[in-house]
């Protein structure tokens, strides 16, 4: 039954969303007297038409729950009609523009609204960024030294374990070790002590603390290396910590994560497709590769939250972040997708200035998107294969 109530779940999680994201490009396309034929959540075939409004557009349900469409009148330049005044292609460049990124606004938009519902009535971090470096931090999904900093991950020192046959083993450093100071300087993190190490040639005096006591070691870096692991000496990670934030500064914050989290998956997702394409051992491309989860993955991790009982607040900052990972997505320069659709239109501008020939004939453009909407289909069932194998070998 949990099951049943998951997968229920995400498909309404996941429609939701898109129904903003389509509810964006809907409400520019009417904002700009283009019109709209059909107004779709899910993917066709049909499985019910709703409604029909006076300006003739269709609300219809679809047999596939998986996304969503807004079908405007002349969103392809060689198609009927194409350039009469009610089309989207007789609209100026930044009508499109602003039709066509319409939905990755709401996107990011209805990531906002939750942020900023969550941080004005308290909220706890969604989890700890242990496994991806990245050069942002956010406050729900915070990396492990920012844990420490804002007192979430509380710690006792800097822990040790050496390298068998190493610099630090020979020099009486035991597993387990915590260190406290070299030369006579505090250690807070391990980066400080990375650091330390690297800049000196000289024995230097490591003050560590066991279990029967303290004691003070002399060790000398080859190479600006002991060679030793080194690490939080985690205590305690607090189950009482809340952001929790007045209305104008939940707002800000709200705004502030959106961005944030934002800029944290495109730095991701560049990071995925460089050890996919660029790996530095074969093993990173696999690894990659694995870690790819589409709808099944979604799906799956909804029942395991309903399995696990969760708050809603987890559930709503989940639904955040899809929309935000929607968002991103559409904005890639890709044939087919929002971004590339906007390529084109800077394309038609710049070539427009300069001449009154069209950059590209209609039906080469149409051509180009069906190939990289193909391309989406390929990778969609590739990525659902990679889910149901992990889910079959759990």
């Amino acid at each position: 039954m949990t099951i049943f109530f998951g997968i229920i779940l995400a498909l309404l999680i996941f429609s939701v969303i898109v129904f903003f994201h389509e509810l964006g490009h809907f409400g520019m396309a009417k904002r700009f007297g283009v019109k709209v034929d059909e107004f779709g959540i899910g993917i066709p075939p049909r499985a019910k038409q709703v409604w029909k409004d006076k300006s003739g557009t269709i609300y219809t349900f679809n047999w596939l729950p998986i996304g969503g469409f807004v079908k405007m009148k002349g969103e392809e330049m060689n198609e009927t009609g194409a350039h009469d005044k009610d089309s989207l292609a007789s609209k100026n460049f930044w009508q499109q523009s602003t039709v066509i990124l319409a939905g990755v606004i709401m996107n990011f938009f209805f990531a906002f609204v939750i942020f900023s519902t969550l941080f004005m009535v308290g909220v706890e971090p969604l989890g700890i960024n242990t496994k991806f470096q990245t050069q942002t931090e956010t406050k729900l999904i915070p990396s492990f030294d920012e844990a420490v900093r804002i007192g979430l991950v509380k710690t006792d020192g800097i822990i040790l374990s050496p390298l068998t046959g190493s610099i630090a083993e020979k020099s009486g450093i035991l597993d387990g070790d915590i260190l406290l100071s070299i030369d006579g300087k505090n250690i807070q993190s391990p980066e400080n002590m990375i650091t330390k190490v690297k800049e000196s040639t000289i024995a230097m005096n490591f003050v560590v603390r066991w279990s029967g006591g303290v004691r003070t070691l002399s060790v000398t870096p080859e190479d600006g290396k002991v060679g030793s692991y080194v690490g939080y000496n985690v205590t305690e990670i607090r189950k009482d910590f809340r952001y929790r934030y007045g209305f104008f500064e939940s707002i800000q914050e709200g705004g502030i994560e959106t961005y944030k989290q934002s800029a944290m998956t495109l730095e991701l997702l560049g990071s995925l497709v460089k050890r996919i394409i660029t790996p530095r051992v074969p093993t990173e491309r696999t690894e990659a590769v694995q870690s790819l989860g589409g709808p099944i993955a979604i799906g799956n991790l909804f029942v395991n939250l309903l399995d696990a009982k969760v708050a809603s607040s987890v559930i709503l900052l989940i639904a955040a972040l899809i929309s935000i990972n929607l968002g991103v997505f559409n904005l890639l320069p890709f044939p087919a997708l929002d971004g590339g659709r906007f390529v084109f239109l800077i394309i038609h501008r710049v070539v427009g200035i300069f001449s009154k020939k069209k950059a590209l004939q209609g039906k080469i453009e149409s051509s180009i998107h069906i190939a990289g909407f193909s391309l989406l289909i390929l990778l969609s069932i590739f990525v659902a294969y990679q889910d149901i194998v992990k889910i079959i070998l759990k």
